[in-house]
């Protein structure tokens, strides 16, 4: 199985994604699994910045009813060894070391403990992170075989008692389909008219992915994520009347991509990854989103539809229900 998103109605979307709400396929680097979040968590949804860009969960959580009991505490990200693990929001740094011989990382981040394994730290016990900031890298594969870090999360004031960690983050909303059906490849990034319609491409000089810190601004309603400021701008701008309309800010599973991290999800994702250097996320001018938005058919994705072009944000005829690769999630800048 591999994932892709496919352009069906609303209705049809909503009960595939019910169906595949606690699903997991393991086994392979395209696993995934289209997560719920409904309840309680779903507040802290667009807060949490995911642990690496592009996540996928190999392993979903699995709560038994009693402690005593087998079954996972936690989920399951794939990750590969050596890749950064980054903070998911603003926080404290509550426990750097080994726990049964593997090495832990757990951050106090809005009332929530978050641990990470096997990720070797490189921040201290005490430390105050911000969101996006590294915290340490992936020490082995011990625990997958293709690579992957554990997430835990419970509340920091009670005894430990494990949460779901899937309703703190926020991924794609994937259909499953056969083999057969998947691209054979990503599109590249398309010349003329394509590029002009949406933005993506080159600006300032600079290579894609290779853009300085100092040439971008960060999103003040998604910690975490930058892009180009004046896309960022807007972006905080479509953000808020989003917010008027839906009671939260947008959700932002990925933003600018630099060239290393390009890399690395190539290595990990495949052809579901660009080639390095030709990412649209390189431009600082792409985004990934979530909060509903990232299904077809949904009131937010109709809401963006009605309203993104006011604020600079396009949905690129690739990523539409027609386009070669169908993502609802995938919005870029044009500035003008």
């Amino acid at each position: 199985m591999k994932v892709i998103t496919s352009a069906l109605s609303a209705a049809v979307s909503v009960a595939i994604a019910s169906v595949f709400a606690a699903l997991i396929v393991v086994g392979g680097p395209h696993s995934a699994y289209a997560q719920n979040t409904d309840g309680a968590e779903v507040d802290a949804a667009h807060r949490w910045l995911t642990p690496v860009p592009g996540l996928q969960i190999v392993r979903a959580f699995d709560k038994p009813a009693q402690n005593w009991n087998a079954g996972h505490r936690g989920i399951d990200v794939a990750a590969a060894v050596g890749e950064s693990i980054r903070s998911p929001a603003a926080g404290t740094v509550r426990f750097v070391g080994k726990v049964a011989d593997k090495p832990v990382i757990s951050l106090e981040v809005g009332g929530y403990a978050v641990s990470f394994e096997p990720v070797a730290g490189t921040v201290r016990k005490g430390d105050q992170v911000a969101a996006g900031q590294v915290i340490g890298t992936v020490a082995d594969t011990s625990h997958c075989a293709d690579g992957c870090v554990h997430v835990g999360v419970w509340k920091a004031d009670r005894a430990k008692d494990y949460v779901n960690p899937a309703g703190f983050f926020v991924s794609d909303a994937s259909i499953l389909l056969p083999e057969a059906q998947a691209p054979d490849r990503l599109p590249a990034a398309a010349p003329g008219g394509s590029v002009a319609k949406s933005g993506a491409g080159a600006w300032g000089g600079y290579s894609n992915g290779r853009i300085p810190t100092v040439a971008l601004c960060p999103l003040r309603s998604a910690p975490g994520h930058r892009l180009r400021c004046d896309a960022a701008k807007g972006f905080d701008a479509l953000s808020a009347a989003f917010a008027q309309r839906f009671g939260h800010p947008i959700s932002v599973t990925d933003s600018y991509r630099d060239y290393q991290t390009q890399v690395t999800l190539k290595a990990r994702k495949g052809k579901w990854a660009a080639t390095p250097g030709r990412s649209n996320h390189g431009w600082a001018l792409a985004v990934d989103l979530g909060s509903g938005i990232n299904s077809f058919g949904t009131a937010q994705h109709k809401w963006m539809k009605a309203n993104a072009s006011r604020f600079g944000w396009v949905h690129p005829p690739w990523a539409q229900p027609s386009g070669s690769l169908p993502e609802p999630w995938h919005w870029e800048f044009r500035a003008g």
